[in-house]
């Protein structure tokens, strides 16, 4: 990777904790020292020298949980990649994958406090119901959506996908959506053998820190287990917790199948992923540099549409080769966790079922 694109972080800890900031831990894996960044940002110096190009105007430093070979963190540095291109190398994008600035609970908090250490991240829908958001929590709904090309269609129409992104912004959440990402359904994974759905009840499944995906687990008769993403290896490979749940690409490009080599294709939740800015810093920019990055993230969005189902069938592909057992449910099973996951449904949509409605309605038209 060019150094040009991602470099090293530089965070410092003398945060002062409160009720609502971030965690230690979260720190503490965000933590490099100040003689590497030093180093790395004096040999940056010189490349872009060397190489003609000039200093940007303006630096956003981006978040993201999965290592650079997943095709989300791709997606970043293709955003990063339309960004410079669109204003001529004025605004730069930092991408830092695999948790480099932090958990996610840590850099959102971030978000919150107008960025700095963390000035985008992406996200998961499904994760916000602990900030305030209910609409964008919709969408991480298990079952809302029924098809992939059902979710683009929801996720592209004015009136709910484009028109949600201002959300957190309207609420006070302190954080601007610039664009949605695809890394495809959520399934379920675990280290002891399973035939089916029903294998799963009792077994101890680790979640996103999320109210939303804690119930949608329970639901399905599982012991959800929170936890930051980077502690999950480790959590199933010494029996702290039976398996976890995630999309494809993420099971790959985090080597899961290593530990957890049985895979269920339960699809339990089917939510995009949604790249926040801090308000404060989106606040600060001009028109046009705003719609600078809101085209760059349209353009990286749809890359990332037209990319992913081929990803996805190569890691299927890959699956085999790996030795991982993947399990199919049944059509009786499917509709079985649906009907389970119906009190999740209901529990998060007091207020909402117009909107609801409408979700349903335009992800089942017709093109």
């Amino acid at each position: 990777m060019k150094k040009s694109m991602i470099l090293p972080v530089i965070i410092a800890v003398a945060l002062s904790l409160t009720g609502c900031g971030p965690d230690s831990a979260g720190k503490k894996r965000a933590e490099t020292t100040l003689a590497e960044s030093s180093e790395d940002a004096a040999q940056a110096a010189a490349d872009a020298t060397q190489s003609g190009s000039r200093e940007p105007e303006l630096v956003f430093k981006y978040g993201e949980v999965n290592p650079e070979e997943n095709i989300i963190a791709r997606v970043g540095l293709k955003f990063a990649e339309y960004v410079d291109q669109l204003s001529d190398g004025r605004i730069k994008i930092e991408v830092y994958p695999n948790d480099a600035l932090g958990d996610e609970k840590y850099s959102l908090h971030v978000l919150q406090r107008g960025g700095g250490q963390v000035d985008m991240y992406r996200g998961n829908t499904s994760q916000l119901t602990g900030y305030g958001f209910r609409n964008l929590n919709l969408f991480g709904l298990p079952y809302i959506f029924e098809s992939r090309e059902g979710m683009w269609r929801v996720l592209e129409d004015e009136e709910l996908g484009r028109a949600f992104l201002s959300e957190g912004s309207e609420i006070g959440a302190g954080m601007v959506g610039l664009f949605y990402t695809d890394e495809g359904p959520r399934n379920l994974f675990t280290s002891r053998e399973i035939k089916g759905l029903e294998d799963i009840r009792n077994k101890k499944i680790r979640v996103q820190e999320s109210v939303l995906m804690m119930d949608t687990i329970s639901a399905l008769g599982a012991q959800p287990v929170p936890m930051p993403y980077s502690e999950v290896y480790e959590a199933i490979e010494t029996g702290v917790v039976d398996g976890a749940e995630n999309p494809l690409p993420a099971y790959i490009s985090s080597r899961f199948y290593e530990v957890a080599p049985y895979y269920l294709l339960s699809q339990h939740v089917f939510s995009p992923g949604i790249v926040l800015m801090a308000e404060e810093k989106w606040n600060a920019l001009s028109e046009e540099d705003k719609n600078i990055l809101l085209e760059a993230g349209r353009m990286a969005s749809q890359w990332n549409k037209e990319q992913i189902e081929a990803e996805e069938e190569a890691l299927r592909r890959q699956l085999d080769e790996l030795g991982v057992v993947v399990i199919e449910m049944s059509p009786e099973e499917m509709e079985k966790a649906k009907e389970e996951e119906e009190i999740v449904r209901t529990s998060f949509t007091p207020g909402l079922e117009d909107v609801l409605d409408r979700i349903i309605e335009v992800q089942n038209a017709q093109e």
